[in-house]
């Protein structure tokens, strides 16, 4: 038996993940106590996560080099009832900083936490040659560890790096531990956290333009050791990043945004079969829940009422992934919302010039009653489509023309795109 132990584990993708290296029998086991497991046995090799990275070590009968350098384990092989620890973490997430080409080298390096994993960060940091390398945590036990009343110390720092579970699934909407705008000389922050895909903390980090990565390539490239140790193989660095790319398509959900009539349901439900996707239309899941139309919502209970029902919706959807999502024209305009679409969502802008959609006859909107309405609505909104999307998409001709260039798109982003997200 193969698995991951630790003590809350819906948030893990790592099933997929190691079948995606050929592993079929990989499984969670969630405990609250390890002991009876590890003295048990019943497994050939585990993965280890938060929070008992350091609680397996009294367990083993052996520990390589790299773990015992690190004080961290998050691998564990049974050979012949003989328990030993490994720590693919560390070669992980230097794999993920070569990906995402991020030189620590004479670097000022802030690591947000100071457990296991943050050990792991702090001594591959000091082995690629940083500048300088701090930990900021709520309860200090080491040397170079601070407490997080005292980050005003580090804003000159270069590198943030989050290693606690602050923003991690289901927990999506937690404050931040500090916000990034004091820190004037970034050149990016990192959080280990891979559900949800972008956390409150990397959000912010986009919207200050600073380079901001994820936790999934590290959780794909340390599950490639582990895959490796429990199948005494060596998988090539290409398949490493196929799955990757497989996992962060699987994972992103495509949302669908533009003004009324132009085209939202029609490309998601022609895409949805595409990639593989669960196709939603806000407005049809509003009026389903709400058992009238939309038009009645809007007469009956004015736009502000309208406006509450598509917000929850969305609360209720957001933390979920493999969607593929069409918007209600003015979501754009409420950008806490938009936020949530973000955590876990690539917003695909289609751009559809007002005279174009004026063509079709415009029936059961609210806000867009004629021409006038249409062209008012398209100056507002239009800036919030082109300031909230990663991939534009102007609509001028055959719609099976475009579909085929909306997937492409969509396909090259996942395969080539190395820049933040």
């Amino acid at each position: 038996m193969y698995g991951l132990i630790g003590r809350q584990l819906t948030h893990s993708f790592s099933p997929y993940v190691h079948s995606l290296f050929g592993n079929a029998q990989y499984r969670i086991i969630e405990l609250d106590d390890i002991s009876a497991f590890l003295n048990h046995k019943s497994f050939r090799g585990i993965n280890v996560t938060i929070p008992y990275k350091e609680a397996v070590i009294p367990f083993l009968g052996a520990i390589d080099p790299l773990a015992e350098r690190i004080g961290s384990v998050n691998t564990i092989i049974n050979e012949n009832g003989l328990l030993k620890g490994y720590n693919t973490d560390y070669q992980g997430l230097k794999l993920s900083l070569e990906y995402h080409k991020i030189s620590i080298e004479n670097k000022k390096v802030l690591i947000v936490g100071n457990g296991g994993a943050a050990k792991t960060v702090a001594l591959l940091a000091r082995d690629l040659h940083a500048d300088r390398v701090v930990k900021a945590c709520r309860s200090v036990r080491e040397t170079n560890e601070y407490p997080l009343q005292d980050i005003n110390r580090f804003h000159d720092f270069e590198i943030i790096i989050n290693t606690t579970p602050i923003g991690m699934y289901p927990h999506n909407s937690d404050t931040p531990l500090f916000s990034l705008k004091p820190f004037t000389h970034l050149t990016c922050v990192m959080d280990l956290i891979y559900n949800p895909l972008k956390t409150k903390w990397l959000l912010e980090a986009e919207s200050l333009n600073i380079p901001a990565y994820n936790g999934l390539y590290m959780l794909v490239a340390q599950a490639k050791g582990s895959h490796d140790r429990f199948f005494h193989k060596e998988t090539p660095l290409s398949e490493l990043n196929k799955n990757y790319n497989k996992l962060r398509a699987k994972m992103t959900n495509l949302v669908f945004v533009g003004l009324p009539m132009s085209g939202k349901s029609l490309y998601a439900r022609r895409l949805e079969p595409l990639f593989r996707k669960h196709y939603i239309d806000t407005d049809r899941e509003i009026e389903k829940n709400a058992g009238i139309s939309i038009v009645d919502i809007f007469r009956t209970q004015g736009e502000k009422a309208f406006r509450k029902l598509e917000f929850d919706l969305i609360k209720n959807v957001y933390r979920s992934h493999n969607q593929i999502i069409s918007t209600g024209g003015g979501m754009i305009m409420n950008s806490e919302l938009m936020d949530l679409l973000k955590q876990n969502g690539l917003i695909i802008y289609l751009d559809k010039d007002p005279a174009e959609i004026l063509k079709h006859q415009i029936r059961n909107r609210p806000l867009m009653q004629n021409a006038d309405d249409l062209y008012r609505l398209a100056e507002i909104r239009g800036p919030l489509y082109q300031k909230h999307a990663d991939i534009t998409f102007k609509l001028t001709g055959d719609i099976t023309v475009h579909i085929q260039e909306v997937e492409r798109k969509i396909n090259e982003y996942f395969s080539h795109k190395r820049t933040q997200h």
